[in-house]
């Protein structure tokens, strides 16, 4: 028996990241952000973010996004169990994957839903009250989440998640009437094989 053990010495694996769900590039900027500032360092592990980008509709909406990485660990099965958790937590879509060195692996069950306002130059004070209005619809999460809002072209677009994409816009058109600025609004599924909008 030897008197010393071996102790195991760190390895790079590559690792890329697909959330099937908008992402704006500053919603994916502080993901890796997250990801590469304070997760992988408690789990003992360093990355450095070699690729990845967003993904856009014609129209100029993000529909995707990719964060592509390098990490350098002794356990990246510890590291991946970890990430993928802390994705899961975090409402990641129905639909994406995590890659270890060329290997996809399915994760997330969330599904997503677009309102397109179709507003432009709202005063900031009615887009906070409106913000919180419809956030107030889904019951403060028990139905579903904002997640963010980005400008689409034409006014701002906000996106939410959660269990059920029909859930959502069943909460959300039953809010839209109350709000006159809504008028014109889109209500639309973006979670493949969810409900989609009528």
């Amino acid at each position: 028996m030897a008197l010393f053990a071996r102790k195991p010495k760190p390895a790079r694996h590559r690792v890329t990241i697909h959330f099937a769900q908008p992402v704006s590039p500053t919603t994916r900027h502080a993901q890796e952000d997250g990801i590469v500032g304070t997760l992988l360092p408690q789990l003992d592990a360093t990355a450095q973010i070699i690729g990845g980008g967003t993904g856009l509709s014609p129209d100029g909406e993000p529909t995707s996004c990719d964060i592509e990485l390098e990490i350098t660990t002794v356990d990246i099965d510890r590291v991946m169990v970890s990430l993928v958790g802390v994705l899961d937590d975090n409402g990641i879509a129905r639909g994406s994957w995590v890659a270890l060195d060329g290997v996809r692996h399915l994760v997330g069950s969330s599904e997503f839903v677009l309102l397109r306002t179709r507003i432009d130059n709202v005063p900031s004070a009615d887009a906070a009250a409106l913000t919180t209005a419809l956030q107030e619809a889904l019951g403060s999460g028990s139905i579903g989440w904002h997640d963010e809002t980005f400008s689409g072209a034409n006014g701002p677009v906000y996106v939410f998640s959660g269990p059920s994409a029909e859930n959502i816009m069943t909460a959300l058109r039953l809010a839209l009437p109350a709000h006159p600025l809504l008028d014109g609004a889109e209500l639309a599924s973006v979670t493949e094989g969810a409900a989609k909008a009528e």
